[in-house]
């Protein structure tokens, strides 16, 4: 095989990143194939590199006969002698050939194809390995093209995407234009590895925070969690370990300059950072900015509500509700939002104090949940403990008259919830005690009334003798 074929190969590896062991075993690969297809068989040959002359040489073990027919395994005792003088009938040789001049063409045609298809797939490989090593990490790249449902990001020796539903609708671009991105997964296929971006996932955000910020990258400050919807806000909560540090002025930076190079990124897409707290209220009320909080509530469910000034719901609401969404995401439970008026309105009602009693009853260890009266439905049971009612000994309790004045609870309904307990509640224990108890006591009135006090006696008896003197 000519140097020139050799080199072009090492040079087209080269280019692609290929090492040179790989690109030996393709061109071995490609050898033993057009061998097999010009004589049939392949065991008896083998592939030697000539690393010092850059050429290639396909050696084949052949026996020593008069005349070959076979000139796959077959070599005639005049060329023999050529190649090894001392060559004798029936010895077996080993035979150098030059591919280019033994193979014909279709072998020539398959060894081309098979070189082209591996080099392929070794290129297709290599970008995998190296972009799989990546991914949730940023990367950049300029708009190469774009389509309907995607833009297509030229990254240098391959081709990011950017789906439609990765991008933030603030966000548009041009041919050419710079595109930085988080690498969100690479996935196999047969055209090659699929490198899928992402400009809309909090890891992305989590990642323009660490490039710009210092503490976030060296870990004195962290992040806890990232909440976003595109175009309209992001929420990160932070938190530092050390009492010197202020987490969110080490984020917004000294006239908010650091904050400001991310909300460039970001197309002017609005950034709150709160600080991180365990205590559910100021978390609550943190999450809430940029409007100010009155007055945070716990409610029985484990969510809470957020009393604002009737100026500030609006804010606290955000546009379709975005902002309160976006707090509960970052708090991890639901807050509700009430005015100062609303939340009077409120306290008046059942639902409160349902709130009220569930929050500050002290209830005994070893009640019964009503969900034990297996034939109480769902239904039943929630306007029960929305009427202050949150155990099978606090339903006992419960006269006809009491449980139809709770909200959703009629006549049929009471009498049905009495029917239950009825059945279900064994009364007859605390009744035998309560019997025993008052045995007790009517023996222990008598037999008081039987025994009067020290000295009663004598002094009855004298009295009636007096009265006979007199």
């Amino acid at each position: 095989m000519s140097n020139n074929f050799f080199e072009a190969l090492h040079q087209i590896a080269t280019d692609k990143g290929i090492p040179r062991e790989e690109i030996e075993k393709i061109v071995e690969s490609a050898m033993l194939s057009a061998f097999k297809k010009q004589y049939g068989a392949i065991e008896n040959v083998k592939v030697n590199f000539d690393r010092d002359n850059n050429s290639v040489m396909v050696v084949t073990r052949k026996m020593v006969v008069n005349k070959a027919r076979n000139y796959a395994e077959e070599i005639s005792i005049a060329d023999a002698v050529k190649i090894k003088p001392d060559a004798e009938l029936g010895d077996e040789i080993d035979v150098e050939e030059n591919p280019l001049e033994s193979f014909g063409r279709i072998a020539a045609q398959t060894a081309k194809q098979v070189i082209i298809q591996k080099i392929k797939e070794a290129e297709k490989n290599i970008i995998y390995n190296e972009y799989s090593g990546k991914e949730n990490d940023l990367i950049n790249g300029y708009l190469q093209r774009k389509t309907k449902d995607a833009l297509f990001v030229d990254l240098g020796r391959t081709e990011g995407i950017l789906p439609a539903r990765e991008q933030s609708p603030l966000e548009h671009y041009k041919i050419g234009d710079r595109i930085k991105a988080l690498l969100l997964m690479v996935q196999k296929n047969s055209k090659g590895p699929s490198i899928i971006l992402s400009r809309t996932h909090p890891r992305f955000i989590e990642k323009l925070f660490e490039m710009e910020i210092p503490e976030i990258y060296d870990g004195v400050v962290k992040i806890v969690n990232v909440v976003r919807e595109p175009g309209l806000r992001t929420k990160v909560a932070v938190m530092s370990e050390r009492d010197d540090v202020d987490s969110v002025g080490a984020c917004v930076g000294m006239k908010g300059i650091r904050i400001q190079s991310i909300v460039r990124e970001l197309e002017g897409e609005k950034i709150d950072v709160v600080e991180y707290c365990p205590d559910k209220k100021i978390m609550a009320a943190n999450s809430l900015t940029p409007s100010k909080v009155v007055e945070i509530v716990m409610k029985s469910d484990g969510g809470v509500i957020a009393v604002v000034d009737n100026d500030q719901k609006h804010l606290a609401l955000g546009k379709g509700g975005h902002n309160v969404r976006l707090a509960s995401r970052l708090c991890g439970f639901d807050i509700d939002i009430k005015t100062e008026d609303q939340y009077r309105e409120f306290l008046s009602s059942s639902e409160s104090r349902a709130i009220v009693e569930k929050l500050f009853s002290d209830k005994i260890a070893d009640e019964t949940p009503l969900e034990e009266l297996a034939e109480l439905d769902n239904r039943t049971i929630k306007l029960l403990e929305a009427g202050g009612v949150f155990s099978v000994e606090d339903l006992v309790e419960k006269t006809f008259n009491e449980l139809i004045q709770i909200d959703g609870i009629g006549e049929k309904t009471a009498q049905k919830i009495l029917d239950i307990i009825a059945e279900n509640v064994d009364f007859e224990e605390e009744d035998e005690d309560e019997e025993e108890e008052e045995g007790e006591a009517e023996v222990e009135a008598k037999a008081d009334e039987e025994t009067a006090p020290d000295g009663s006696e004598d002094a009855e008896s004298d009295g009636q003798g007096d009265q006979e003197k007199s």
